[in-house]
C-alpha cells in the first residue's frame, strides 16, 4: 500500500520537472541573445575605431562563443567588410561571395551584393583610363565592375546604397566609353571605317548614363558621311537632337543635318551592338566578338 500511496507524488514531480524546465529555458535563451549582442556590439566598437586586429578578434570570438545566434553571420560578414577596408579586395571578395552561398535570404545580402561590385571597383587599375597608343589594357576588372553594379541596381531597386551604385556605374561607364572611343578613333586613322563604327555603336548600346552617348552619335555621323550612308548619317544626327538636346554637340548636328539635307532616316542600330574583345594594336588582326559583351 505504501507504494501506492507514493505513486500520486511521484506523478506529480514528473509534472512539475517540464514545467519548470519550460520556465527556465526561454530565460536561458534570451541569457545566452543578450551575451551575443553585447559581445557584437563590442566587436563594432573596435570597427568604427578601425581598430582592424582587435575588431577582427572580437568579431571571430563571437563566432566560435554564439555560433547558434545570429551575431555569428554578422560577424563574419563584418569580417569581410574589415577586409575590403583594409584593401585586400581580392580576399574581400571571396569572403562576400562565401558568405552569399550560405545566407543569401539575409537581409544584409543586399550590402554584401553591393560590396562584391564594390570590390571589382577597387580593383581598376588606377592609371588605365590614359590608355597607351598601343590600346594593350586588361580591361576584365573594369567590365567585371560595371556588370555587378548594372545587376545591383537591377535588383534591388529600393536599396539605399542605390544613388551610390549608380554613381559609380556612371563612372565606370564613362572610363570604358573613353577607352572605346580610343579605340574608335584609332581605326579612323587606319580608315577601317567599319570597325570604328561598331566601337561607336557599343557605345551607345552598352554604356548609358556614360556621357559620351552624344559624342559618339555626333562621330558615328560623320563616319557614316565618310562612307556615303546619309540615311544613316540623318539617324545619328537627329538622335543627337531627340536625346541629348542640351549636349554640345546639338550645334554640329544640326549644321550636319542641313548639309545632308531631308531624305530616309535610318535610326542607329544599337540592337546589334557590342563591345569586340581584340586589341586593335596590331591592325591586321581581326574583330572578335566577346561572347556575351550584349548585356542588355
Amino acid at each position: 500500500m505504501s507504494g501506492l500511496r507514493a505513486l500520486p507524488f511521484a506523478l506529480a514531480l514528473l509534472s512539475v520537472v517540464p514545467a519548470c524546465a519550460g520556465t527556465q529555458s526561454p530565460r536561458a535563451a534570451l541569457h545566452y541573445s543578450d551575451e551575443a549582442h553585447a559581445a557584437y556590439e563590442h566587436a563594432m566598437d573596435r570597427f568604427r575605431d578601425e581598430e582592424w586586429p582587435e575588431a577582427t578578434e572580437a568579431f571571430r570570438a563571437v563566432q566560435h562563443d554564439f555560433s547558434a545566434s545570429r551575431y555569428a553571420s554578422m560577424s563574419e560578414l563584418r569580417l569581410a567588410d574589415i577586409l575590403f577596408r583594409q584593401e585586400t579586395y581580392t580576399e574581400a571578395l571571396a569572403a562576400y561571395r562565401a558568405w552569399l552561398r550560405y545566407h543569401p535570404s539575409s537581409d544584409e545580402s543586399v550590402h554584401a551584393h553591393f560590396m562584391i561590385a564594390r570590390c571589382y571597383v577597387a580593383q581598376m587599375p588606377d592609371d588605365w583610363f590614359l590608355v597607351p597608343p598601343s590600346f594593350e589594357r586588361d580591361l576584365s576588372s573594369v567590365h567585371d565592375a560595371e556588370g555587378a553594379l548594372a545587376r545591383f541596381i537591377r535588383d534591388y531597386p529600393e536599396a539605399t546604397e542605390l544613388p551610390e551604385a549608380r554613381r559609380l556605374l556612371g563612372e565606370v561607364r564613362l572610363l570604358l566609353a573613353r577607352h572605346e572611343l580610343y579605340v574608335a578613333e584609332f581605326y579612323v586613322t587606319r580608315e577601317r571605317y567599319p570597325a570604328a563604327i561598331t566601337r561607336l555603336l557599343g557605345i551607345i548600346g552598352n554604356y548609358e548614363g556614360s556621357g559620351l552617348e552624344a559624342r559618339a552619335l555626333l562621330q558615328l555621323g560623320e563616319l557614316y558621311l565618310r562612307t556615303d550612308q546619309r540615311p544613316e548619317a540623318r539617324g545619328a544626327f537627329q538622335a543627337v537632337l531627340e536625346t541629348h538636346a542640351r549636349s554640345p554637340e546639338v550645334e554640329a548636328a544640326r549644321r550636319y543635318l542641313t548639309l545632308v539635307g531631308p531624305g530616309t532616316t535610318v535610326p542607329p542600330d544599337t540592337d546589334s551592338a557590342a563591345i569586340p574583345a581584340a586589341s586593335p594594336a596590331r591592325e591586321a588582326t581581326p574583330e572578335v566578338t566577346r561572347p556575351g559583351a550584349r548585356r542588355r
